[in-house]
């Protein structure tokens, strides 16, 4: 599948183990050798764009605002990327550095393999899509409608949630300089994002950089 324009079952796996974001090391990509720039896309504020991510290659997204990611299988694209089992497997509410992302069938998809944002904030497993309309746009080719529309993966959409009574509230943090996470494709995917500055929960938007890389 030729990578989008941008846009005017395996065994049960066992459970990941525990850990917070905060103190984890940001390793570099699993992958033992270079890894080489496939594509590169410049993603302006409220634009998204889609594209194919084969099995062993490596998404980068460089940022300083949101940036939503779903992502769906190749094979079967009524298998896609869930929020709540990616929660569960990991025993994380907060996505970290060497998790997978898993899928409503409970099978990986892939594993965040970077995570440049890891002491400087948390992303968000917990929030709906802010930008909905320009993700089914980018995910037309799929007839996704709003109602079968998955949660994203909030990348760099910082939360937090109160211990005392479990509020959720946004904590918007302005990383110093455009930080990347790296995510792995373990099977082969169609992934869909959006550059979704919400003034709520992410710092004034600016482009973000899509990077496909591979061995």
């Amino acid at each position: 599948m030729a990578v989008a324009p941008l846009m005017p079952c395996e065994p049960r796996p066992a459970l990941a183990p525990a850990g917070g974001a905060a103190k984890l090391p940001v390793p570099r990509p699993s992958q033992g050798h270079q890894m080489n720039t496939v594509t590169e896309t410049v993603l302006p504020p409220g634009e998204a764009w889609h594209g194919a991510l084969g099995a062993g290659q490596v998404l980068r997204v460089t940022a300083e605002s949101v940036v939503d990611f779903v992502a769906y299988s190749r094979a079967d694209p009524a298998e896609y990327f869930d929020a709540a089992r990616t929660r569960i497997y990991n025993l994380n509410i907060y996505p970290a550095n060497g998790q997978r992302l898993f899928s409503k069938q409970n099978n990986p998809m892939a594993k965040i393999v970077r995570d440049d944002f890891a002491g400087a904030g948390r992303h968000d497993l917990q929030s709906p899509h802010s930008c909905g309309a320009a993700m089914l746009k980018a995910l037309a080719s799929l007839n996704v409608t709003a109602d079968d529309l998955p949660d994203p993966l909030g990348l760099f959409r910082n939360m937090t949630i109160r211990q005392s009574d479990g509020a959720i509230a946004p904590a918007p943090l302005a990383p110093p300089a455009p930080m990347s996470v790296e995510i792995e494709a373990e099977i082969d995917l169609l992934v869909a994002l959006v550059n979704c500055p919400d003034p709520k929960t992410s710092p004034p938007g600016r482009d973000a950089v899509l990077e496909i890389l591979a061995p």
